[in-house]
Protein backbone atom coordinates (compact mmCIF):
# COMPACT_ATOMS: atom_id res chain seq x y z
CA UNK A 1 0.00 0.00 0.00
CA UNK A 2 1.47 3.38 -0.89
CA UNK A 3 1.73 6.24 1.53
CA UNK A 4 1.11 8.70 -1.46
CA UNK A 5 -1.98 8.42 -3.46
CA UNK A 6 -0.21 9.43 -6.59
CA UNK A 7 2.41 6.62 -6.18
CA UNK A 8 -0.58 4.20 -5.75
CA UNK A 9 -0.58 2.76 -9.25
CA UNK A 10 3.24 3.11 -9.71
CA UNK A 11 5.60 -0.03 -10.91
CA UNK A 12 8.67 -0.15 -10.00
CA UNK A 13 11.57 -0.45 -12.75
CA UNK A 14 13.15 -3.56 -12.35
CA UNK A 15 16.42 -2.49 -11.48
CA UNK A 16 15.19 0.66 -9.09
CA UNK A 17 17.18 3.26 -11.72
CA UNK A 18 15.39 6.04 -13.43
CA UNK A 19 15.93 8.34 -16.08
CA UNK A 20 15.78 12.06 -15.59
CA UNK A 21 12.45 12.95 -17.12
CA UNK A 22 11.10 9.99 -14.82
CA UNK A 23 12.73 11.04 -11.63
CA UNK A 24 11.26 14.25 -12.26
CA UNK A 25 7.73 13.27 -12.85
CA UNK A 26 7.61 11.44 -9.74
CA UNK A 27 9.02 14.47 -7.91
CA UNK A 28 6.75 16.97 -9.09
CA UNK A 29 4.15 14.35 -8.51
CA UNK A 30 4.78 14.06 -4.71
CA UNK A 31 5.64 17.82 -4.42
CA UNK A 32 2.61 18.15 -5.83
CA UNK A 33 0.13 15.66 -3.54
CA UNK A 34 2.14 17.53 -0.64
CA UNK A 35 1.15 20.98 -1.80
CA UNK A 36 4.02 22.04 -3.14
CA UNK A 37 3.94 23.55 -6.80
CA UNK A 38 7.26 23.92 -9.42
CA UNK A 39 5.85 28.04 -9.59
CA UNK A 40 6.12 27.72 -5.41
CA UNK A 41 10.39 27.03 -5.90
CA UNK A 42 10.69 28.83 -8.67
CA UNK A 43 9.24 32.15 -6.39
CA UNK A 44 11.70 30.92 -3.33
CA UNK A 45 14.60 30.69 -6.32
CA UNK A 46 13.43 34.16 -7.45
CA UNK A 47 13.40 35.80 -4.14
CA UNK A 48 16.99 34.56 -3.42
CA UNK A 49 18.57 35.23 -7.04
CA UNK A 50 16.79 38.04 -8.49
CA UNK A 51 18.47 41.15 -6.64
CA UNK A 52 21.86 39.95 -8.14
CA UNK A 53 20.37 39.91 -11.41
CA UNK A 54 18.26 41.80 -13.73
CA UNK A 55 17.37 40.03 -16.79
CA UNK A 56 16.47 36.85 -14.26
CA UNK A 57 12.54 35.88 -14.85
CA UNK A 58 10.03 33.40 -13.38
CA UNK A 59 10.30 30.99 -16.34
CA UNK A 60 14.13 30.58 -16.04
CA UNK A 61 13.67 29.55 -12.52
CA UNK A 62 10.70 27.14 -13.41
CA UNK A 63 12.90 25.78 -16.16
CA UNK A 64 16.00 25.27 -13.09
CA UNK A 65 13.52 23.87 -10.65
CA UNK A 66 12.51 21.44 -13.03
CA UNK A 67 16.42 20.49 -14.04
CA UNK A 68 17.27 19.90 -10.34
CA UNK A 69 13.97 17.48 -9.61
CA UNK A 70 15.40 15.16 -12.73
CA UNK A 71 18.79 14.80 -10.43
CA UNK A 72 19.82 11.23 -8.99
CA UNK A 73 20.31 12.56 -5.26
CA UNK A 74 17.31 14.73 -5.01
CA UNK A 75 15.26 12.08 -6.10
CA UNK A 76 16.40 9.88 -3.15
CA UNK A 77 16.77 12.37 -0.68
CA UNK A 78 12.91 13.61 -1.57
CA UNK A 79 11.72 10.35 -1.79
CA UNK A 80 12.76 9.88 1.30
CA UNK A 81 12.02 13.01 3.28
CA UNK A 82 8.56 12.91 2.16
CA UNK A 83 7.62 9.29 3.29
CA UNK A 84 8.92 10.06 6.90
CA UNK A 85 6.77 12.91 6.78
CA UNK A 86 3.83 10.96 5.90
CA UNK A 87 4.42 8.08 8.48
CA UNK A 88 4.97 11.07 11.30
CA UNK A 89 1.59 11.99 9.65
CA UNK A 90 -0.24 8.42 9.89
CA UNK A 91 1.33 7.75 13.21
CA UNK A 92 3.69 4.85 12.12
CA UNK A 93 6.98 6.08 14.00
CA UNK A 94 7.53 5.05 17.69
CA UNK A 95 8.34 7.64 20.50
CA UNK A 96 10.21 10.03 20.97
CA UNK A 97 11.30 10.02 17.27
CA UNK A 98 7.22 10.42 16.14
CA UNK A 99 6.86 13.37 18.62
CA UNK A 100 9.95 14.93 17.50
CA UNK A 101 9.54 14.73 14.26
CA UNK A 102 5.71 15.74 14.52
CA UNK A 103 6.93 18.60 16.60
CA UNK A 104 9.45 19.56 14.27
CA UNK A 105 11.79 19.94 17.51
CA UNK A 106 14.65 22.84 16.12
CA UNK A 107 17.21 20.82 17.53
CA UNK A 108 16.86 17.66 15.51
CA UNK A 109 18.93 18.68 12.79
CA UNK A 110 18.88 15.51 10.45
CA UNK A 111 16.29 17.27 8.09
CA UNK A 112 18.48 20.17 7.57
CA UNK A 113 21.11 17.97 6.93
CA UNK A 114 19.45 16.16 4.57
CA UNK A 115 18.81 19.43 2.94
CA UNK A 116 22.75 20.44 3.18
CA UNK A 117 23.63 17.71 1.35
CA UNK A 118 21.54 18.78 -1.95
CA UNK A 119 22.47 22.09 -1.72
CA UNK A 120 26.22 21.03 -1.14
CA UNK A 121 25.87 19.30 -4.48
CA UNK A 122 26.62 23.23 -5.80
CA UNK A 123 29.61 24.17 -3.19
CA UNK A 124 29.29 26.15 -0.79
CA UNK A 125 27.25 29.17 -2.32
CA UNK A 126 24.30 26.13 -2.43
CA UNK A 127 24.82 25.59 0.92
CA UNK A 128 24.96 29.35 2.24
CA UNK A 129 22.06 30.09 0.40
CA UNK A 130 20.06 27.15 1.81
CA UNK A 131 21.06 28.33 4.72
CA UNK A 132 19.36 32.40 4.52
CA UNK A 133 16.23 30.05 3.09
CA UNK A 134 16.22 28.18 6.15
CA UNK A 135 16.99 31.11 8.57
CA UNK A 136 14.26 33.66 6.76
CA UNK A 137 11.87 31.30 5.97
CA UNK A 138 10.42 32.93 2.66
CA UNK A 139 6.80 31.90 0.82
CA UNK A 140 6.19 28.67 0.67
CA UNK A 141 8.93 27.55 3.43
CA UNK A 142 7.30 29.69 6.08
CA UNK A 143 3.66 28.01 5.33
CA UNK A 144 5.08 24.56 5.33
CA UNK A 145 6.80 25.26 8.93
CA UNK A 146 3.27 26.64 10.36
CA UNK A 147 0.98 24.12 8.60
CA UNK A 148 -0.56 21.77 11.98
CA UNK A 149 -2.51 19.70 9.65
CA UNK A 150 0.57 18.40 8.11
CA UNK A 151 3.99 17.02 8.89
CA UNK A 152 6.19 18.96 6.99
CA UNK A 153 9.43 18.42 9.24
CA UNK A 154 11.53 17.43 6.11
CA UNK A 155 9.46 19.13 3.46
CA UNK A 156 9.84 22.88 4.09
CA UNK A 157 14.23 22.10 4.43
CA UNK A 158 13.75 19.98 0.85
CA UNK A 159 11.90 22.87 -0.53
CA UNK A 160 14.50 25.39 0.61
CA UNK A 161 17.39 23.16 -0.59
CA UNK A 162 15.61 22.82 -3.94
CA UNK A 163 15.13 26.20 -4.31
CA UNK A 164 18.81 27.18 -3.43
CA UNK A 165 20.47 25.15 -5.57
CA UNK A 166 18.04 26.21 -8.66
CA UNK A 167 18.88 29.38 -8.04
CA UNK A 168 23.01 28.64 -7.54
CA UNK A 169 22.72 27.10 -11.20
CA UNK A 170 21.14 30.17 -12.53
CA UNK A 171 23.44 32.15 -11.05
CA UNK A 172 26.35 30.39 -12.38
CA UNK A 173 25.03 29.76 -16.21
CA UNK A 174 24.47 33.76 -16.41
CA UNK A 175 27.91 34.20 -14.93
CA UNK A 176 29.25 31.84 -17.57
CA UNK A 177 27.39 33.71 -20.52
CA UNK A 178 28.49 36.78 -19.39
CA UNK A 179 32.52 35.33 -19.26
CA UNK A 180 31.85 34.50 -22.42
CA UNK A 181 29.62 36.78 -23.93
CA UNK A 182 26.96 34.70 -24.75
CA UNK A 183 24.16 36.77 -23.82
CA UNK A 184 21.65 34.05 -25.03
CA UNK A 185 21.53 31.82 -21.93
Amino acid sequence: MALLKCLEDFVPSPNNVYNEEEMREINVKILAERGVSIDDIAYLSYWAQSKYLDALTIEEMKESVLEILGKRDQFHALLLAIEIDVLVEKGLLDNPLQKILRDDLGLFGIDEAIAISIAGNYGTIGVTNFGNMDVNKPGKISILQNDKQHCNCFLDDMVGAIAAVAAIRVAQRHAIAKATGQLDI
